[in-house]
């Protein structure tokens, strides 16, 4: 219910209507009308690399003592992390705009 203020009779106080605010459209620069981004000449590197220390990362395990006792038991993970993390950046890195 409105507040009424004293000495006016009684009557609810009347705003103007507000008026919406704007609103700002986000722009995103990477994607076309058709809704693919642009393609970056870093990606197949990213890809490359990602997929080379993925293969090498499962050979080294291949390898690796059982017991973790040899330097392949530390190598293997390393790669096989470093490359499943590589793939993170790819992704932004195929998709992101020039502009």
């Amino acid at each position: 219910m409105a507040r009424k203020r004293k000495g006016d009779g009684g009557k609810p106080l009347k705003r103007p209507p507000e008026s919406p605010a704007p609103r700002a459209q986000a722009s995103f620069p990477a994607e076309d009308p058709a809704g693919e981004g642009e393609k970056s000449a870093l990606a197949p590197f990213f890809w490359a690399a990602a997929v080379i220390l993925i293969v090498s990362g499962y050979l080294f395990l291949k390898k690796a003592d059982p017991g973790g006792s040899n330097a392949w038991s530390v190598a293997a993970p390393a790669c096989l992390l470093a490359g499943y993390l590589l793939i993170i950046p790819a992704i932004i890195v195929s998709y992101r705009g020039k502009g």
